[in-house]
């Protein structure tokens, strides 16, 4: 039997963009697996697809999760203490697990990384992401190592201009120097992730036809299939 995927956003440096991306994929995910194109969650567990723990002291992905009520998606929170046990209840009733951790180096990181089947680690276009996504990837390595089992780490690039700087590919060659894997999408800065605070709504449900939409569509095809998941 197939085991369900699990995708752990970790950095050890807040602010990177895990939660927004998190929020997108889920729903997503969840729009490509479910076939149905009514947005909103009815509340029975028997149609969530996409379980996300939250493992965030701040809870925003909770909350974001809560008011848009997204169709097949469910979020619950999580510390240190009670991970473990709500990755396995999610791995049980979900098609797939997307973990929110806190933008700092602790134990609920370790766990999530020794249970991932993927991390992902955000990161901006500067030295000072690239000197925390080391920090990030090291605390896969000892999960990995830990676990006994290859954890295979991306680094995605966040909050990227929308035309291509000298800064996002002068980042790319550091973070490539230093040996960490880089996906090929990357997150944009647009205006319509900030949105998603408001509305409490991913750009595919928002402004489907818009550039954000198409962003979330590419990062949702690679991150698939990087779990080998069908697309």
């Amino acid at each position: 039997m197939k085991s369900t995927p699990i995708l752990a956003l970790a950095s050890t440096k807040g602010g990177v963009g895990k939660t927004t991306l998190t929020f997108c994929l889920a729903i997503e995910m969840a729009r490509r697996l479910s076939g149905n194109q009514d947005n909103r969650d009815s509340g029975n567990p028997d149609e969530w697809v996409v379980e996300c723990i939250d493992a965030d002291p701040n809870r925003t992905l909770y909350e974001a999760v809560r008011k848009g009520r997204p169709k097949g998606v469910h979020a619950e929170i999580a510390t240190a203490e009670t991970l473990l046990p709500a990755v396995a209840a999610a791995t049980a009733r979900a098609k797939v697990v997307l973990i929110d951790l806190e933008g700092t180096a602790n134990q609920a990181m370790l766990y999530a990384c020794g249970k991932a089947s993927l991390v992902i680690i955000p990161a901006q276009p500067s030295l000072f992401d690239v000197v925390e996504a080391m920090k990030t990837s090291a605390v896969v390595a000892q999960a990995a190592d830990l676990t006994g089992r290859d954890i295979e780490a991306k680094v995605i690039l966040t909050r990227t201009p929308v035309l291509r700087q000298r800064v996002a590919e002068h980042s790319r060659r550091q973070f490539e120097a230093k040996g960490l894997p880089l996906m090929r999408c990357e997150l944009v800065e647009r205006a319509a992730f900030k949105m998603m605070t408001y509305t409490g709504q991913s750009p595919s449900e928002d402004d489907p036809e818009g550039g954000a939409a198409s962003n979330v569509a590419a990062l949702t095809d690679e991150v698939m299939g990087l779990l080998g998941m069908p697309i």
